[in-house]
């Protein structure tokens, strides 16, 4: 748990190489990210993530007004989770990849070749395509990404929201590439195509002209965020936008409407819960077995009578703005408003999260695995207490004071001294936050 803030120092200076920045676009050649083993690849996530997090603090000093407090802080500890969650630091298809490979793969494509790596290119791109489209249509399979599109916000931030297990939902798409594409060439593309959407994710970039008809970009992807009716299951593409012009899920964006994101449900309404609704005579919407399993199943916005029709191997609406409510203007987006004291408490305490991420991020293939679980629940507990104290909720501070009172036990125990001093300082503030009023205190915005 000890902050190492030298290694951490080295490694930003590291990270913040130009020649990094160049992943975020897919400015990369065959030559120079194609590499013999699986084992050789070096994780481009970690100088790529340093440079979004310098994007996101640019992009807000820009407009600040596109950003809130704590709408920000959620999405980038979703990210940290996401991170937290990786087998072995990778995406799990890239760590079932490579066996699966040696077991199916019917076609021997030579792996250093410059036209496996533009041939994976496509293959990967439209295995996203799949992967994308799927949960958003294929009933439950929208939880396991409802997360990202949960923000009302729309900025850079918003990209590292993401579901801490979806790619369990998109792993079968991945591996469908095994029966001829490289583990070599797939982990180095599985990495690009994702690292790319980031840049996606913003209001300041304007519609792009003659790019707009074969790249994904951030006009195309505002309306895949956006829950206007028209916005609704559209433009899944993450580096090509060529998959949704042919096979009908691309809608340009609208000048004359402006876009509003976020979910126009919650969350509860989803899943196998959704089987259970009844209406307001108290009867069953979808009586029967079979038909709860259509509600789990079928597109997220089914309901008896909805009219569906197939694509690959789920279901989708014959019309996607059926039941979509029209926005409401203007949009108030959700933002529970802050004490400042509460608020740079949490400020501290979310660069402490952050550094600490990156230290177990690190090591984590060094540790024990009693030391990796211990860590990985503390920092589990850290991402929860922001989102209790952000909501208002009630058990905010015993949930803190809980956290802090474990780090201070740890520190003592293992003689880690500033580990202790932590725990014991952060308890006092919590302590004089909440004497003057201002844990549950909301100032008047």
């Amino acid at each position: 748990m000890t902050f190492q803030m030298a290694s951490i120092y080295d490694k930003l200076v590291s990270d913040l190489n130009p020649h990094n920045l160049r992943y975020l676009f897919y400015l990369v050649t065959p030559n120079e990210t194609t590499y013999n083993t699986v084992e050789e690849i070096p994780n481009i996530l970690e100088p790529a993530t340093t440079w979004m997090l310098i994007l996101v603090v640019l992009e807000f000093l820009l407009d600040e007004k596109k950003y809130a407090f704590n709408d920000t802080v959620t999405s980038i500890n979703a990210g940290i989770l996401s991170l937290l969650m990786k087998i072995g630091g990778r995406y799990l298809s890239a760590a079932f990849y490579a066996p699966l490979y040696d077991r199916i793969h019917i076609i021997d494509l030579p792996k250093n070749s410059p036209y496996t790596w533009i041939l994976c290119f496509f293959t990967q791109d439209l295995a996203y395509y799949l992967g994308h489209r799927a949960v958003h249509e294929a009933g439950v399979f929208w939880s396991f990404h409802q997360m990202h599109h949960s923000s009302e916000y729309y900025n850079l931030s918003t990209a590292l929201r993401q579901g801490a297990v979806q790619d369990v939902a998109t792993l079968f798409f991945d591996l469908l590439q095994a029966v001829a594409i490289p583990p070599n060439i797939f982990v180095m593309h599985r990495y690009l195509n994702l690292i790319y959407q980031f840049w996606l994710h913003s209001n300041a970039v304007p519609y792009l002209g003659p790019l707009e008809y074969f790249l994904n970009t951030p006009s195309s992807h505002r309306v895949h965020h956006g829950r206007n009716p028209y916005c609704i299951d559209r433009n899944y593409g993450g580096t090509l936008i060529i998959w949704d012009r042919l096979f009908g899920t691309y809608e340009p964006e609208r000048k004359d409407e402006e876009i509003a994101y976020g979910l126009f449900f919650e969350f509860k309404e989803l899943g196998y819960d959704k089987g259970q609704m009844r209406d307001e005579k108290g009867k069953e919407i979808f009586p029967g077995l079979w038909n709860k399993v259509k509600a789990a199943l079928w597109p997220p916005g089914y309901f008896p009578g909805v009219k569906t029709k197939y694509f690959f191997m789920w279901l989708y609406m014959d019309d996607n703005t059926e039941g979509i409510p029209k926005i409401e203007y203007p949009v108030v987006p959700y933002n529970p408003p802050l004490t400042t004291p509460l608020r740079c408490y949490l400020l501290v305490q979310w660069v402490i999260l952050i550094v600490g991420s990156l230290q177990f991020d690190a090591h984590r293939q060094t540790l024990s695995w009693p030391d990796f679980l211990m860590n990985l629940v503390y920092l589990i507990s850290f991402l929860q207490m922001f989102g209790y104290y952000f909501d208002h909720s009630p058990v905010s501070v015993i949930f803190d004071c809980s956290r802090l009172a474990f780090a201070t036990a740890v520190g003592l125990v293992t003689w880690d001294l500033p580990f202790a001093i932590y725990g014991t300082a952060s308890i006092a503030i919590v302590y004089l936050l909440q004497s003057t009023g201002n844990i549950m205190a909301i100032e008047k915005q």
